[in-house]
């Protein structure tokens, strides 16, 4: 899933930005989950942070997803999941805000 948002923090190992589920829904409205994963791309590392640390509640939304993804599912609609972790980037913010990355 390709794209011209790929830039080249990404390599072709890490997974794509967003999930999209229930894409094709005619659902009138669209649910955003901006801290559903804790993903790091490969070329930042581990942040020089500890995976524990990278796992918890500093890196992401626990739970986060399974809650978004049950809402998705009972109201049939669609649903964006963020994947990275907001110590990469926090989805909720502008990009060209200091607080975003």
């Amino acid at each position: 899933m390709e794209s011209q948002f790929q830039s080249s923090l990404l390599s072709s190992k890490d997974p794509y930005p967003v999930e999209v589920i229930n894409a094709e829904s005619s659902a009138p409205v669209l649910l955003l989950c901006e801290h559903a994963g804790c993903q790091v791309p490969e070329r930042l590392g581990d942040l020089g942070l500890p995976n524990s640390t990278l796992r918890s509640h500093i890196g992401w939304d626990i739970g986060a997803e399974s809650v978004a993804r049950e809402i998705s599912r009972q109201l049939s609609a669609p649903l964006v999941l963020q994947r990275y972790s907001r110590l990469v980037i926090d989805g909720n913010r502008p990009p060209h805000s200091r607080e975003s990355i």
